[in-house]
């Protein structure tokens, strides 16, 4: 008994030790993001408006849009520990295959909350027009939220307004079996820019004018929790040029992920968010109650073996000594 005793409070001991491990070490070093990461996300647009700036044209138009977001880690980024460094590139389709717009980016920002971060040596920037290469200090959440996203409001960068608003946390809801959190954020309509845009799209005689750019949107996020990616996106957004009283679309409609891209997101995402939401709460919480499960019940075996055996002194004996 002795000998079982020992091995219940070892067994006890280790998984004990264990369920630290699990939560302090192991979930922390798989709860960041990897060091190198490619990816594409498909997003459409049914029956946008956009503006057609070809001199022959320069009207607003309506078509269907593809739209291709490339995304890469550089690993060879002269980043600190903890700090990832991203590059997306997203090109914009119309249904005939012709190119609207393309873009690019590189954002630094932290590895387990998905907010920008400062890095000097990362570098910055966004393009939006090639070779038009300007530097940029983000705030906010950027490709993600963070690992064990919670319930309430975070701020979000949005490139347009150059800065992060807020997203707030409205509920959750199941997409293909998935729990999600949905956020929502909502940009007021402002103006973003002033350009030079040909009178005649306004109706004016005068060769050029001076245009405003205003700028709305309402972005919903539907965010896996435990990994903190986004499995779905839809993009509400007003663009439009103003001047003199007359708005002319640039860029409206709604934007959001492909059937399939939703599909694949939530595929690659729940595997992981099982071994994530395990890993950080059920296995540690586990292995604790097993641990002291198995060592209280060594201590009680241990116990039970050093007890001394107990002979009443009143009892008498069954054969008489000396008779």
């Amino acid at each position: 008994m002795r000998k079982l005793a020992s091995v219940s409070v070892g067994v006890g001991v280790f998984m004990i030790v264990a369920a630290v491990l699990v939560r302090f070490y192991a979930y922390p070093t798989l709860a960041t993001v990897p060091a190198t990461y490619d990816g594409v996300t498909e997003l459409e647009s049914s029956g946008a408006q956009i503006f057609n700036s070809d001199p022959e044209v320069l009207k607003t138009e309506t078509w269907d849009l593809d739209i291709s977001a490339f995304t890469i880690a550089d690993s060879g980024a002269k980043q600190p520990d903890g700090v990832a460094t991203w590059v997306s590139s997203t090109t914009v389709r119309r249904s005939d295959n012709t190119v609207f717009q393309q873009t690019r980016e590189r954002a630094p920002f932290d590895a387990v909350s998905g907010a920008a971060v400062t890095c000097t040596a990362c570098g910055s920037w966004e393009e939006v027009a090639e070779g038009d290469r300007v530097d940029v200090t983000r705030k906010g959440q950027v490709f993600k939220f963070p690992f064990a996203t919670e319930k309430r409001s975070y701020n979000v960068w949005d490139g347009t307004v150059g800065e992060a608003t807020k997203a707030t946390f409205e509920g959750e809801e199941t997409i293909q079996g998935l729990t999600v959190y949905k956020f929502v954020q909502r940009i007021e309509p402002q103006v973003v820019e002033t350009r030079e845009v040909p009178g005649k799209v306004f109706g004016s005689s005068e060769a050029a004018v001076d245009a405003e750019m205003w700028y709305g949107m309402t972005r919903t996020f539907y965010v896996e929790p435990q990994t903190g990616s986004p499995v779905d996106r839809v993009e509400e957004r007003v663009q439009e040029l103003r001047y003199d009283g007359v708005s002319v679309p640039a860029f409206t409609g709604t934007v959001q992920y492909t059937d399939a891209q939703v599909k694949k997101s939530v595929d690659d995402t729940k595997s992981n968010a099982s071994v994530l939401g395990g890993m950080r709460v059920a296995f540690p919480v586990l292995l604790l109650l097993l641990g002291v499960a198995f060592v209280a019940g060594g201590l009680f075996l241990s116990r039970r073996s050093h007890r001394p055996l107990h002979t009443d002194v009143n009892e008498k004996p069954l054969v008489g000594a000396g008779h």
